[in-house]
């Protein structure tokens, strides 16, 4: 196996200004181009860091008003490596790995 999707987004997103502009424009289709089949459903956005910029998600509000305190873990926070921080809902988590297989199986 070559190396991790997240490398492989960093390192092209480094390298190449057009991939760089198109991940965070067209997702769907920079993704695509490296073999990372992604459902039309689900959502990307995708940005460079920057030096000067403080980065700070909200988590979405809990659909049971009555529950908003409790809840726990609504977003998680995966990094790989020191590269690349996925923060997604849990729902999504079966969509990453999906991603990530797909990129393996495309990037033998």
């Amino acid at each position: 196996m070559n190396s991790s999707l997240e490398r492989k987004i960093t390192e092209l997103a480094w390298r190449d200004p057009l991939f760089a502009e198109m991940i965070e424009t067209d997702p769907h289709r920079a993704l695509l181009q490296i073999g990372v089949e992604v459902p039309g459903n689900v959502k990307l956005d995708i940005r460079r860091q920057r030096r000067d910029t403080l980065y700070y998600v909200i988590p979405p509000y809990s659909e049971e008003p009555k529950k908003a305190d409790t809840v726990i873990n609504q977003m998680d926070l995966w990094q790989s490596a020191e590269l690349f921080v996925w923060i997604m809902p849990q729902r999504l988590k079966v969509q990453l790995l999906a991603m990530r297989q797909s990129y393996r199986r495309n990037n033998p």
